[in-house]
């Protein structure tokens, strides 16, 4: 769940309580290895959290995958303790809580105190799956999907216009680096001019899975055009014919020309049926006189 404007006061009441009783917990402990074991817990919770996560990730990536008939050429996932939002700081402030009761039990040594720390513990990470973020492609398509068990969006690769990675300093607190944060994500422009935006993750861990998504992508595009270039009359623009192959094309002054020359023959025909037989010549020998 996304917290809202008006329910902004209660939350800093809430944290301003908890600190409190953080203060007051670390007054009570009287040694120095006891407050190792309260620092244990924080430790404790992320590291079981980020493993338990991980692992739960995986296996539900195998078993159901974004791509559906075809494999996963590459893909990437939005970063917990590295990318700054309000979805992910509640993730972590639960776990947060989660290490502080752990600590706590086992500092006072009290079961329930530490069995309160792990089923806060299941929370985060039953609210770290509704709320996971992946990306995946394959070899024509790209998957998206904003949180477990939510709609699998795909983009055809054949329409998409161009494709960027775009990277930006973000505001905010992270785990892992603090307020200096960067978050980097993938644009797609669509044939339609529509632009879709695929879920931001931690620039400084994740861009690489990043860059190897768009760069899978754009030679995807490339591969398509190339081969719609080879099919007959696919992408070749129309060429002028020859001037060989130009048909003839008959102008009036032709057609006179023939006309005549038609005239003329008949009049030769009809001169040389009109002209008399010629006599026959005699080709007799006379004898000669004496």
């Amino acid at each position: 769940m996304i917290l809202k404007t008006s329910s902004l006061p209660a939350v800093a009441a809430g944290a301003v309580v908890a600190l409190g009783a953080l203060g007051y917990a670390l007054w009570l402990l009287p040694a120095t290895h006891s407050r190792f074991w309260l620092l244990f817990g924080f430790v404790l919770a992320v590291g079981v959290h980020a493993a338990i996560g991980r692992t739960l990730k995986a296996i539900f990536s195998s078993v159901t995958p974004l791509a559906s008939g075809a494999p996963e050429a590459s893909g990437y996932q939005r970063s917990i303790y590295g990318t700054p939002g309000s979805a992910t700081s509640q993730i972590v402030g639960i776990v947060l809580v989660a290490g502080l009761l752990l600590g706590l039990g086992i500092t006072l040594g009290n079961g329930w105190v530490g069995s309160a720390g792990l089923l806060v513990l299941v929370v985060a990470i039953g609210l770290d799956l509704q709320r996971w973020e992946r990306v995946a492609a394959s070899a024509d398509w790209v998957w998206f999907q904003r949180g477990f068990g939510q709609k699998v969006h795909q983009v055809a690769i054949e329409n998409i216009r161009d494709i960027s990675v775009q990277e930006d300093d973000a505001p905010g607190f992270t785990l892992r680096h603090g307020s200096r944060n960067r978050v980097c994500r993938l644009n797609l422009r669509m044939n339609d001019k529509r632009i879709v935006a695929l879920p931001k993750t931690d620039a400084h861990v994740d861009l690489d899975a990043v860059e190897t998504v768009a760069n899978h992508i754009r030679s995807r595009q490339e591969l398509m055009q190339e081969l719609a270039s080879r099919r007959p009359g696919g992408a070749r623009p129309p060429q002028a014919p020859e001037p060989d192959s130009v048909p003839p094309v008959d102008t009036p002054a032709d057609d006179a020309d023939k006309e005549m020359q038609r005239a003329l023959r008949r009049l030769r025909r009809q001169a040389a049926s009109a002209q008399p037989a010629a006599a026959p010549r005699d080709e007799t020998r006379r004898p000669p006189k004496s």
